[in-house]
């Protein structure tokens, strides 16, 4: 028996559902990055195309309700934690952008490019959902799950007790989950952080790698199949 939001419990989704999925994301991201431009009439014009070509790609349909909400509200009426709560989903529509063979996966400490995630995914394109698209395995995807499942694990783990940490061992044992771990992502033994084991690093470096952990667990538990609705996936670690 599968347990709440635990990746397994639902089917997992088809290729086309990944990239809508992923488009829709990526437009939620899009989003918040016109919310600092809100006086600038370009952003309004670039909201207004976005809005037309959701309709027009039939992709509105995809949106769950804050979304569909989000992508509509005038420039300037979000708050901060929500337009950069909305900023975040760019992580998440890079891994699925991975899934479909879009881009290579960037590493669990570096922010991507929203603006070349989007566009690897054909946002704004007429014919973006028109295309063929096919997803990677699921022995890659679960990979995938247990690497930012082991990642976010470890992130959680040094907020709650500070201090070195011999990851290795402890991923190897796994035990109360399958976990993995790409050996370019140690250092020291430890997760890395720039480089450096986490204990070395700065705490807006660790915030930072923790928001990438959140985004990117939730995406690949969703592409596992841990709930249809991308917003009520818990990236539980």
């Amino acid at each position: 028996m599968y347990g709440p939001g635990e990746p397994g419990r639902h089917p997992r989704p088809q290729a086309g559902q990944a990239l809508q999925r992923a488009l829709a994301l990526a437009s939620v991201a899009a989003r918040a990055g016109l919310e600092a431009r809100a006086a600038d009439p370009a952003a309004a014009e670039l909201q207004a195309r976005m809005l037309a070509w959701l309709d027009r790609s039939g992709l509105s349909a995809a949106l769950e309700p804050g979304e569909a909400r989000l992508l509509a509200a005038p420039l300037g009426t979000l708050d901060t934690a929500e337009a950069t709560d909305a900023g975040w989903r760019a992580e998440g529509a890079h891994v699925l952008a991975w899934a479909l063979g879009r881009q290579p996966l960037q590493p669990h400490d570096r922010l991507v490019d929203p603006y070349e995630v989007a566009g690897s995914l054909g946002f704004l394109d007429a014919a973006a959902l028109a295309a063929a698209v096919e997803l990677r395995g699921e022995r890659e995807i679960d990979t995938l799950l247990a690497r930012q499942l082991a990642i976010h694990w470890r992130l959680r783990e040094y907020a709650l007790r500070p201090g070195p940490m011999e990851f290795a061992p402890v991923v190897a044992s796994g035990g109360w989950a399958r976990l993995d771990l790409d050996a370019q992502a140690l250092a020291g033994g430890d997760l890395a952080i720039d480089g450096e084991p986490i204990d070395r690093a700065g705490a807006a470096a660790v915030e930072r790698c923790t928001s990438i952990a959140v985004e990117r667990h939730r995406a690949a538990s969703w592409l596992a199949g841990a709930d249809p609705v991308y917003a009520d996936v818990e990236a539980v670690t």
